[in-house]
């Protein structure tokens, strides 16, 4: 059932469309927050603020928040459509800006065409929640077509504007395929109108709901229905308060009117549909307590308390729960349980029937004793807090490990790109694309920068140890993980490099690393050094070198510290780089040369520099049994360091085999499996301890 499930998810996951909806949703994130912070101020549930509001200069901030409104969530779905088509026309337009931005004003027009132009039903509020449906449709139908009628009238327009600029060219070709998409949409819109007597889809939705509960008897079986559409409306992006607003006025009378009425509109505001559609103040717990994703988490925190006063726009569009296919099942029904006990408790007298309205934006809790006048009213809704967050958790869990499951294979995808592109001599500039390669790209930039801003970049450790078993150093390793996975480093350095946060990066692995050190100076054997890399442009910068001085002298443990440049670095800055290295021993701090092997960038190296250590290339030491021409290389290179004076490291020394060839050829300094991976800071100083111990026996 689960396999179904997955596969179910991941074909939902990498459909372009409704992976374009879910990416323009969150593109809003920022709006959404804005305007939701400015309708809970101005709704806020206390009299002293709201009379502030509406005198304090003649009723300046009382306007300036609501202008904040309308210019971020009223205007939402003219948001939407744009940033809909902008993620859908990436995978039409071939990287063309301009293409994309055609197709975006073309989608956008149609919208407006949609509900037929400001002479017909299009008002203010068709921008906002309302128009959430149409933009989402338009959006995605407008984008299609308007690459589907330009690719087939391209080269009819290209004889008339050859020659001239390229952006001009662009637009004279959009004109047709902009003219004939926003013509069908309007012809659509006067179609609904003339055949069905109504102004858009969303009253074509209201009619046909105010016609099923025509049919609908018992006040329990009306609220039922009312509430599962509600929210089932709201996962397909539908305005469901507005769809359903006839219904509500038909079936919900206010508090107060009917004594005997159980279900009223303060009944549901207050009982049902806490924290707004969805019960989300449900979902918000769920999220803070069971969620591993750090953007969920910040989601869950910087939306609680919006959901508090019963504002949850951040939640069902930043999530989203639209169109979202795990999370849709308890969004409808956490309300619908919501439902039943409030209504069970107040059929057995435990509550009475609210008679009270009470503002929108009143927390839970309080609103529940406004409502019934009694402390009982409080605890039904912690009762349904319990049970609604109950039902949502194993449902988070669920969502997040398919997440995982998606972000590993998308992961793995990007990594096995990159080592095919390396070794092929390719770009890797996967940050410019906007297939999915370049949105997990852009998504691990993303979370890097903020782990590195917040100086959470984890190094592992992985021990060197000579022949006697003793061991004489570490090197330092990036284990940066995405979805509980490890990245690979060349794909990481590459990415921060092509992003311009590779400084950021270094500096915060020599922090990390250095205060590392300060806590396994007790366990590591005197003259025992740890290693961290450097690329050969680093160590031919002065100002890097000295840089890197200052903060081991500041950390106390510039004694520890060895740096390694790799083989295939650069020396282009052969000059510096000598003084550098020259002035770093000066200051007792030693170089290693990575991946060394015979090639002209090693010779050059070690012809003008003095280097401590020579580490063996891993591909040297893995053929090490099979292949006599790499013993043959590995025995020269280390007559070379006893007549250069430095000391030879073979990594990858995955088994005994290897090793005892090694020694037997004069290596006596390892580094690899057979020892240890790479470890975190405390196993590793538990290894160093064990290994000391270990000797002395």
């Amino acid at each position: 059932m689960y396999q179904k499930v997955e596969r179910l998810v991941y074909a939902l996951e990498n459909n372009s469309v409704l992976s374009s909806i879910k990416k323009g949703f969150i593109l809003l994130i920022p709006i959404l927050i804005s305007g939701s912070l400015a309708l809970l101020i101005r709704s806020f549930p206390l009299p002293q603020m709201q009379a502030f509001l509406t005198t304090f200069a003649g009723g300046f901030l009382d306007k300036l928040l609501l202008y904040i409104f309308d210019a971020t969530i009223g205007f939402m779905s003219g948001y939407l459509v744009l940033s809909i088509s902008y993620y859908y026309s990436s995978l039409f337009a071939n990287q063309n800006l301009t293409l994309q931005i055609m197709a975006m004003v073309t989608s956008f027009a149609c919208f407006v065409g949609s509900f037929g132009g400001v002479d017909g039903s299009l008002t203010v509020a068709s921008f906002g929640s309302i128009g959430v449906f149409t933009a989402m449709v338009s959006a995605i139908l407008a984008t299609r077509l308007f690459f589907a009628l330009s690719d087939h009238m391209s080269q009819s327009y290209r004889s008339y504007t050859a020659g001239s600029d390229m952006s001009y060219r662009l637009s004279i070709a959009a004109i047709m395929p902009l003219l004939i998409c926003v013509m069908a949409f309007i012809l659509a819109n006067l179609l609904l109108t003339s055949m069905f007597g109504i102004d858009n889809f969303n009253d074509l939705i209201s009619g046909a709901l105010l016609g099923l509960f025509g049919h609908i008897q018992g006040e329990l079986a009306a609220g039922t229905l009312f509430v599962f559409l509600l929210n089932f409306l709201w996962v397909l992006g539908v305005h469901g308060g507005n769809a359903l607003d006839q219904v509500a006025q038909a079936l919900l009378v206010p508090a107060n009117t009917n004594p005997t009425a159980i279900i009223s509109k303060s009944f549901l505001d207050n009982f049902v549909m806490m924290g707004g559609s969805g019960t989300t103040i449900c979902l918000v717990v769920a999220l803070l307590i069971a969620s591993r994703y750090r953007d969920n988490r910040r989601l869950a925190k910087s939306a609680a308390p919006l959901v508090l006063f019963n504002v949850n726009e951040v939640v069902v569009f930043g999530l989203p729960i639209v169109l979202n296919p795990i999370l849709l099942i308890p969004f409808i029904a956490v309300p619908l349980l919501s439902l039943m006990i409030s209504y069970g408790a107040t059929v057995l007298g435990l509550i009475p029937i609210v008679n009270t309205t009470v503002t929108w934006t009143t927390p839970i809790f309080f609103s529940g004793y406004v409502a019934t006048g009694t402390l009982m009213g409080s605890l039904v809704q912690l009762v349904t807090l319990v049970v609604g967050t109950a039902v949502y958790l194993p449902f988070v869990r669920l969502s997040e490990k398919l997440q995982r499951g998606h972000e590993s294979f998308m992961l793995a995808e990007l990594t096995e790109h990159f080592k095919k592109d390396v070794t092929e001599g390719r770009d890797t500039d996967y940050l410019s694309r906007h297939d999915n390669l370049g949105v997990i790209a852009k998504t691990l930039v993303s979370r890097l920068r903020r782990d590195i801003s917040d100086g959470i970049i984890p190094m592992y450790y992985q021990p060197q140890v000579n022949a006697d078993g003793q061991v004489t150093g570490g090197e330092a390793l990036l284990r940066w993980k995405y979805g509980g996975q490890a990245v690979y480093p060349p794909l990481l350095i590459a990415l921060a490099q092509k992003d311009g946060c590779f400084d950021q990066l270094t500096w915060c692995i020599f922090d990390v690393v250095c205060r590392d050190m300060e806590f396994m100076r007790s366990h590591l054997p005197p003259g025992a050094l740890i290693s961290v890399n450097i690329s050969g442009e680093q160590l031919g910068s002065t100002p890097f070198v000295r840089h890197v001085v200052a903060m081991a002298e500041q950390y106390g443990v510039k004694d520890l510290l060895s740096l390694e440049v790799t083989e295939e670095s650069s020396v282009e800055h052969i000059s510096t780089i000598g003084e550098n290295i020259e002035w770093l021993r000066e200051n007792q701090i030693f170089m290693a040369i990575d991946d060394f092997s015979m090639g002209q960038t090693s010779l050059n190296y070690l012809k003008n520099n003095s280097f401590r250590f020579v580490k063996l290339d891993g591909s040297l030491v893995r053929q090490v049994v099979r292949n006599p021409r790499c013993c043959d290389i590995i025995s020269s290179v280390i007559s070379l360091g006893e007549n250069l004076g430095f000391t030879v490291i073979a990594e990858f020394v995955e088994n005994e085999e290897i090793r005892d060839i090694l020694l037997g050829l004069g290596c006596r300094s390892y580094q690899g499996y057979l020892y240890s991976p790479a470890l975190p800071r405390e196993e590793f100083a538990a290894y160093c301890d064990r290994m000391a111990a270990h000797k002395e026996i």
